[in-house]
């Protein structure tokens, strides 16, 4: 009896001790299938650490930029699909990846970055600060991102949509002018006010090149294929332009507005001449003659009335605003088309030059003749445009047919420290200078055949990132600019405090 007592005891003590432990917390236990242990929560694996906070927070260190940052913005295309990007270079550390990027409808053409807002001022409202970049393309018409609003669905702003929808009715007008003999003559006279009524409103064709005027900051000039330049208020109408100018004959390869004089514009084109024209005078502009179609501008920064221009057959050009005869001195300066020039801001009479033959050159051009510093091959195939930075005046974008963008240090080049004392440069743990970095999603099969008949078709780089060796004809256009001039022009995309970066460590690799 007493025993049966004890074992009764005992089972009433193992319920009790049962009920109190389903009273409080139950344990997770993971379920087994096929010898394979899950939890129906990840947040209950205790082998899984990151879970959506620290996700989230990875992904806001990623977006969010230092003061040391540069930020460069390049549009890439191929036969599918067009891309505006917006790159970060992080200057102590030589890194350089794609911050985020933005889907364009239409091939891009030509970039211009611009801290205003494209918004219609109220009385003597000021303009608006903002981090906007205009985009020409095939399409007669700029459009206008916000770079600061990521996964931006449509432009903030379209410039000369009246005009272009005037030479898309003028367009489809012409197939009806035949319908019947009889009313001919009144469907000319309807075609011709469409016409007119287009050339008054805006671009009848593509965007070839777009300058910002930064001391008028709501001023933006384009040149197009239909021979013409304007000039848009940004904060105006934006369905019609302020002014046309029309001293050139055939397309309008390039412009850019003059540091020194905020009034006057120079351009070239296709019709072999360049111009520099006053705005407030715009009829009495002056000419140059050139030795082949224009390929780019670019105004001297250290002076205030010298220009060069380069040219389709590799030359170089460099005028005097002040006389109409022929150039200060040119330069054959490639084999191949030179197809960007650029200026360094602090080192006077440095110039960069970018040509088809993939390379980068520079040029001491404070002599009677041009002296060649060195050249350079930037591994981003056929250079379509270089720009040195303003900030950083050691640093050299580059933007070629391999759809990549890359940054160059200059101070790899003995004369350049020479030029550039003030300037410091991250060190690898070899003592030597990191030379820059590239970015960019490989080769772009749009035009290879011509690479081909240069005997390098395939096979090419294939150390670099993301390349297999094959060129496209990818069209990028690079534009440097300071986080803090740039990304922090207002406040939508987020930044951090300066950090220190330990100079010579690993290059880190971000991907989107």
């Amino acid at each position: 009896a007493a025993e049966q007592a004890s074992r009764a005891a005992g089972k009433r003590g193992a319920t009790s001790r049962d009920d109190d432990d389903s009273d409080g917390d139950e344990v997770a236990l993971p379920s087994l299938v096929n010898n394979l242990a899950y939890f129906k929560d990840s947040k209950e694996d205790p082998y899984l650490k990151l879970h959506e906070e620290q996700d989230d927070d990875s992904e806001m260190a990623d977006l969010t930029l230092e003061d040391t940052d540069i930020v460069l913005i390049g549009a890439r295309s191929d036969e599918q699909f067009s891309t505006l990007e917006v790159n970060v270079y992080e200057e102590p550390a030589a890194n350089l990846y794609t911050h985020h990027d933005v889907p364009l409808p239409v091939f891009p053409l030509c970039l211009a970055w611009m801290d205003c807002m494209p918004t219609v001022r109220l009385g003597g409202s000021e303009v608006t600060t903002a981090n906007m970049v205009a985009i020409g393309t095939f399409a007669p018409f700029i459009e206008i991102w916000n770079l600061d609003v990521i996964d931006a669905l449509e432009p903030q702003a379209v410039l000369g949509g009246k005009g272009a929808l005037a030479a898309e009715e003028q367009a489809s007008s012409a197939a009806a002018e035949a319908v019947a003999a009889q009313g001919r003559g009144g469907k000319k006279q309807g075609k011709r006010a469409k016409q007119k009524e287009a050339a008054d409103a805006g671009h009848t064709d593509a965007v070839m090149a777009l300058s910002w005027n930064a001391a008028q900051r709501n001023v933006l000039a384009s040149g197009s294929a239909d021979c013409t330049i304007r000039l848009w208020d940004l904060t105006g109408n934006h369905g019609e332009s302020l002014l046309a100018m029309r001293h050139h004959a055939d397309k309008v390869q390039a412009i850019e507005w003059c540091p020194a004089e905020p009034t006057l514009l120079l351009s070239a084109g296709f019709d072999r001449k360049a111009f520099v024209a006053d705005v407030r005078a715009p009829d009495s502009a002056r000419a140059w003659a050139l030795s082949a179609d224009a390929e780019d501008v670019a105004w001297d920064p250290h002076t205030s009335h010298n220009f060069a221009v380069s040219a389709e057959d590799g030359s170089v050009r460099y005028f005097d605003a002040r006389s109409e005869s022929g150039p200060v001195w040119q330069t054959r300066a490639h084999a191949k088309t030179t197809s960007s020039l650029s200026f360094n801001h602090v080192a006077k009479g440095v110039l960069a030059t970018g040509s088809i033959d993939k390379t980068v050159k520079l040029w001491s051009v404070s002599g009677a003749q041009p002296k060649q510093i060195t050249s350079h091959d930037a591994g981003v195939g056929k250079v379509f445009c270089v720009s040195f930075c303003a900030d950083s005046p050691a640093l050299l974008a580059v933007g070629g047919s391999k759809g990549k963008l890359a940054v160059w240090n200059t101070l790899e080049v003995e004369e350049m420290q020479q030029l550039l004392p003030e300037c410091e440069a991250p060190l690898g743990d070899d003592g030597r200078v990191l030379g820059g970095a590239t970015a960019g999603m490989g080769a772009l099969d749009v035009n290879s055949s011509s690479d081909e008949e240069d005997g390098d078709g395939d096979g090419g780089d294939g150390g670099e990132v993301g390349g297999d060796g094959e060129e496209g004809a990818a069209d990028v256009r690079g534009a440097m600019s300071s986080a803090g001039a740039a990304a922090g022009a207002s406040q939508g995309i987020p930044r951090k405090k300066k950090k220190g970066v330990k100079v010579g460590g690993k290059v880190r690799s971000k991907k989107r």
